[in-house]
């Protein structure tokens, strides 16, 4: 298994070069470019998954322990915008890590000791020349699962992430509690395709043997995607209770939603991104249960016979000791369900829209004597009606 491991090792750092295409549903959000030596990472991205539409170029400096000593990466808007250039230099030990980033001429260092001298490896979302060194970092420090500690530039702290290889020809990359990364790789190492569609990210990605990146920037540089699954928030008072709901609203994008990027029978944060939050002045009842008034996370458990809509007491990031303190702790993030925290399900109705709705959407309306929870996606209203309780 060791000679296996040192075979591959031996077979990624032959010079290599490709490209990497990465769509969400029908979107092309971004494209990277990569070459790659013994001891050195060149790389490019264009990315639209934001505005405004971003251009990135690293430069990295590889061990033969697979740890990158250096790296340098500028990022800037493809077009004139209020989004300032960004420079970052890096240097990494087994020990710490720096991170120099300047902005508007302002210069602010990151530096973080590693814990048991495992060294950390520099990270950008979505950038998979990276996760293929996370990969080749794994291999050669042995085992599976290994967690690899990376450093975001901009960061002050690392997080790990866990790789496993469940196969001589597929690796899998997980964030701290999200649903692992699926890669295609060769008996090299390198990334032959990316299934993200378990996780929260949802994008596939595609190697290709080359792209012209400058003429993707040119096409695209005023066509950004923006927030791919923006917030919104509504704030409506019905039957003397008011009410407010804040949400993230992702879009079909050419994608199959119910049982297929929302799978049946696995609790869904109804939304994407912060986990959706709804506060209410005065006690409901919902299916015959009395909600009290305050505040809670709303997670939905569809399934092809019903659906049941969570009300969740945990409404901020998990902690532990005096960080459970503290009054700004950061809102809960749509993968931190936790059951033991739920107050109550309810049943909920759904039937069939006539016409898609491309983004997920919530409304509190009026209704009767009280009021409705509604949801539309795709060809999906679901419905929850309620009522103020009597005193």
């Amino acid at each position: 298994m060791h000679f296996l491991i040192y075979l591959v090792a031996v077979a990624f750092q032959a010079p290599d070069s490709g490209a990497f295409v990465i769509t969400l549903g029908r979107d092309t959000i971004g494209m990277e470019r990569y070459t790659r030596t013994a001891d050195r990472l060149v790389d490019d991205m264009v990315m639209r998954d934001r505005a405004p539409v971003i251009v990135r170029h690293l430069v990295a400096t590889i061990g033969a322990d697979g740890l990158i000593s250096h790296v340098e990466l500028d990022n800037k808007p493809v077009v004139a915008s209020d989004v300032s250039p960004i420079h970052a230099v890096g240097r990494f030990t087994n020990d710490e890590a720096f991170i120099d980033l300047t902005r508007n001429g302002q210069t602010t260092t990151a530096h973080v000791v590693t814990a048991d001298g495992r060294g950390a490896l520099p990270f950008i979302n979505f950038c998979y020349a990276l996760y293929a060194q996370t990969g080749e970092r794994a291999r050669k420090l042995g085992g599976s699962p290994v967690k690899i500690p990376v450093l975001g530039f901009g960061a002050t702290n690392t997080f790990d992430l866990t790789v496993t290889f469940p196969a001589p020809d597929s690796m899998g990359v997980a964030f701290e509690r999200d649903a692992p990364t699926l890669f295609k790789v060769d008996a090299a190492g390198r990334i032959q395709g990316v299934d993200g569609r378990l996780t929260t990210q949802k994008v596939v990605v595609t190697r290709v043997p080359t792209l012209d990146l400058e003429a993707f920037a040119r096409a695209f540089g005023n066509r950004p995607l923006g927030q791919l699954s923006p917030p919104d928030s509504m704030r409506v008072t019905i039957a003397g209770a008011a009410i407010a709901l804040d949400y993230g609203r992702p879009a079909m994008r050419g994608r199959t939603v119910f049982g297929g990027i929302v799978p049946w029978n696995r609790v869904w944060r109804t939304g994407a991104n912060l986990a959706t939050r709804f506060t209410t002045s005065a006690d409901l009842v919902m299916a015959g249960t009395t909600i009290p008034k305050g505040t809670y996370t709303l997670w939905t458990l569809p399934a092809p016979t019903g659906w049941k809509l969570i009300f969740n007491k945990q409404t901020k990031a998990p902690c532990e000791g005096e960080a459970c303190t503290v009054p700004t702790r950061a809102p809960l993030w749509g993968t931190d369900y936790a059951a033991d925290s739920d107050f109550a399900r309810v049943d909920a109705t759904t039937e069939p829209l006539l016409r898609p709705v491309e983004q997920f959407t919530i409304a509190v309306l009026p209704q009767g004597k009280g009021g409705v929870i509604r949801m539309d996606w795709d060809k999906t209203r679901i419905s929850i009606p309620f009522t103020r309780k009597q005193p």
